[in-house]
């Protein structure tokens, strides 16, 4: 891959990243409020997180996942459309 190419399959990982944590967060009921405090990091950080506009360290994922109950690698599935 060209350095461009990264950048861009990054962006879209980071995205889908931020959308599956949002939508996982939500199915649960927890608040940004109460899983930033389960996982370790500010409020604003997962909303970073969540919006696409950082990428979570691998800590943090693991981190997600746990306090989410599911595997990392589900933070990084496609939808399914259903």
């Amino acid at each position: 891959m060209r350095g461009s190419e990264v950048v861009r399959h990054v962006r879209k990982e980071t995205g889908l990243v931020g959308r599956n944590v949002e939508s996982l967060r939500k199915a649960q009921g927890l608040s940004k409020t109460c899983l930033s405090a389960m996982v370790g990091v500010c409020r604003q950080e997962l909303a970073k997180v969540e919006k696409g506009e950082v990428s979570a360290t691998l800590g943090t994922l693991v981190r997600l996942a746990d306090a989410l109950d599911v595997a990392v690698d589900d933070l990084f599935a496609e939808p399914t459309g259903e």
